[in-house]
């Protein structure tokens, strides 16, 4: 088994043990009180691939993201930049960052998140030292194995 192989099989491995569990919480979380505007243009899916062009793509964007003891809390984050792209024959690398509300912050974690057309996904993110009187800020850092 080489380390591509290695590597694709452990990120199957656990997607399917956290997917297990999210739907335990996607089942139990309540409705938001405040929706996500809707997208401006057609977005490709995220949860099916994620890439620097597909997250480039959703700058501006606003998520719902749920967390917490059982998936129950709701933040709306909104996706600002898309940055530090370094690609070669076998990886892409990239960090997406977010803004959310100064007043319920998240500490460092693996979040559900969902937009109204680009669908749900799981991202590991947390967050960075600046916070201002717009609010928090979050990164999410990809390193991804290309085809």
């Amino acid at each position: 088994m080489n380390r591509r192989t290695f590597l694709l099989t452990m990120t199957r491995c656990a997607g399917a043990a956290l997917g297990g569990w999210a739907s335990v919480g996607i089942a139990a979380r309540p409705a938001s009180k405040e929706q996500p505007p809707g997208p401006k243009k057609a977005l490709p899916p995220l949860g099916e691939k994620f890439s620097y062009d597909n997250f480039k793509a959703h700058i501006g964007e606003t998520f719902s993201i749920y967390g917490g003891p059982g998936l129950r809390k709701v933040i709306n984050l909104k996706l600002v930049a898309v940055e530090g792209l370094r690609r070669d024959k076998k990886t892409e690398q990239f960090a997406a960052r977010f803004s959310g509300p100064a007043d319920d912050p998240l500490p460092s974690g693996v979040y559900q998140f969902q937009h109204l057309t680009s669908g749900e996904f799981q991202l590991l993110i947390g967050p960075t030292s600046k916070a201002d009187a717009k609010g928090r800020y979050y990164r999410a850092d990809f390193n991804l194995l290309l085809p």
